[in-house]
């Protein structure tokens, strides 16, 4: 169902911006395109935690090429490393974004309802801080990653009540059966291709034990490691363009952030099977030491 304004303040859209030329360009190479400019441009959720700062999937920043786009210069893998922001290891926010490794055109976008508009404020992305654990050709583990946006007037002039933090989950992991909700600009039924939705969607979904969440998705503990958790429900779940999405809990006030859209069954229709999201509470030191680092 569709977001109850300003319930979200934190949802961040990440995207990349496609000009005019792009546009034409890619028209006269796929003729047959149907879909709208803003579909392409979509790549994933987000959620705002502190001032210039967006937590995310590390899928979403640091994909196998191969497979996927790369938000991220190539040469990052090398230097990744020698860039990582961290205040234990005297990394400077500045080192990162000298480095300038974000590929051009990427973005966030804040207090956006419906994308299709062009809704919302938007900030441009200059620094991508992975996890370290993180590994392209492992979906399963230390899927999480922070992006750093520029700071302009716009911030300063923001609606509060459209654009606000939310604050971290450092507890240990919801108990099972505990609600949490989900937002996002994922697809909404089953269909071919890439399809997110236009306008901000909600779904409340419920924590699920490990050995449950393993029968219904036919995965190994391995994948169903700590720094993870499962949610889902019987007619309702997440699915692709939700990636990088926050994973509020709802047990109280005020909302935390308690997990990151991570993996899940691609098939979209209600097939009662849960996600898995990676849980904030297990990485909370790691991104405390980045944000805190010095500018």
């Amino acid at each position: 169902m569709p977001v109850t304004p300003g319930s979200a303040a934190w949802q961040v859209e990440i995207y990349r911006v496609i000009t005019a030329e792009q546009w034409a360009g890619h028209l006269r190479r796929q003729p047959k395109e149907d879909r709208p400019k803003w579909q392409l441009q979509h790549w994933c959720g987000g959620a705002l935690v502190a001032e210039g700062w967006v937590v995310t999937a590390a899928h979403c920043v640091l994909v196998n090429e191969e497979e996927s786009d790369p938000l991220l210069k190539p040469g990052f893998s090398e230097r990744r490393a020698d860039l990582t922001v961290s205040r234990a290891k005297n990394v400077a926010l500045s080192r990162c974004v000298a480095a300038n490794m974000v590929i051009e055109g990427f973005r966030v976008r804040l207090g956006a309802a419906d994308v299709s508009k062009d809704d919302g404020i938007t900030f441009r992305i200059d620094c991508a801080v992975v996890h370290p654990g993180w590994n392209p050709d492992d979906l399963y583990h230390d899927d999480i990653a922070l992006v750093h946006f520029v700071v302009d007037n716009q911030w300063l002039r923001r609606d509060r009540t459209k654009v606000r933090p939310i604050l971290l989950h450092r507890g240990p992991a919801p108990d099972e059966g505990a609600g949490v909700t989900v937002t996002g600009w994922g697809k909404t039924r089953n269909r071919p291709g890439f399809a997110p939705s236009a306008v901000l969607m909600q779904v409340a979904l419920t924590v699920e034990s490990e050995p449950h969440c393993a029968s219904k998705l036919g995965a190994s503990t391995d994948k169903l490691n700590p720094g993870v958790l499962c949610a889902g429900a019987p007619a309702r779940k997440t699915c692709l363009g939700d990636s990088g999405g926050p994973v509020v809990f709802t047990g109280g006030r005020p909302n935390y952030l308690v997990g990151v859209v991570s993996w899940g069954i691609a098939d979209c229709s209600a097939d009662a099977r849960p996600g898995v999201y990676t849980r904030v509470g297990a990485y909370v030191e790691w991104i405390d030491d980045v944000l805190n680092a010095a500018p």
